[in-house]
């Protein structure tokens, strides 16, 4: 894995997850931190269909439908470089990979001084199932929470197509 640089967009959604996580932080104030995760997570469930939606038929994605599920979220979505992330197992019905590429989401939440393991459970799960579901309702996305940053040095995932 290599690190690759910063771009430029990336460092305006770390001031806009910052923004949106602060204000989650205080609505739970009045519905609780569960309620306002999950919220939250919704609204980017919302973005990110309406990004699929967008660019559906412009997406070249090929290989088995984990590839897809990997190539769909990593590479057409979150824009990350492939040297940023190492696959460690592919098979046919699994892809598991690491990655330690710039996050705007970790940066947000170690600004913030919260838990990623809290809320990349509770806030980014969804939303990565949710394109995954768009191409195909049988694959399935995990997060390895005993290796995710800053805990670990890297973040570790996994999609499987589940029969």
């Amino acid at each position: 894995m290599k690190k690759i640089g910063i771009k430029p967009s990336e460092l305006k959604k770390v001031s806009l997850y910052t923004k949106e996580l602060r204000k989650c932080i205080n609505k739970s104030k009045q519905i609780g931190l569960e309620k306002a995760l999950k919220e939250w997570s919704e609204e980017i469930k919302k973005r990110r269909l309406v990004w699929f939606e967008q660019h559906k038929n412009s997406l070249n994605l090929q290989g088995t439908e984990v590839r897809k599920g990997f190539q769909l979220v990593i590479i057409e979505y979150m824009g990350i470089d492939p040297k940023e992330v190492s696959i460690v197992e592919e098979t046919d019905k699994k892809i598991t990979y690491r990655g330690c590429n710039f996050c705007p989401y970790l940066e947000a939440i170690k600004k913030l001084k919260m838990d990623s393991r809290v809320i990349c459970n509770q806030v980014t799960e969804a939303p990565i199932q949710s394109l995954l579901d768009a191409i195909n309702p049988h694959l399935r996305f995990s997060r390895n929470y005993k290796k995710i940053r800053p805990y670990a040095k890297y973040c570790e995932e996994t999609i499987e197509l589940i029969d």
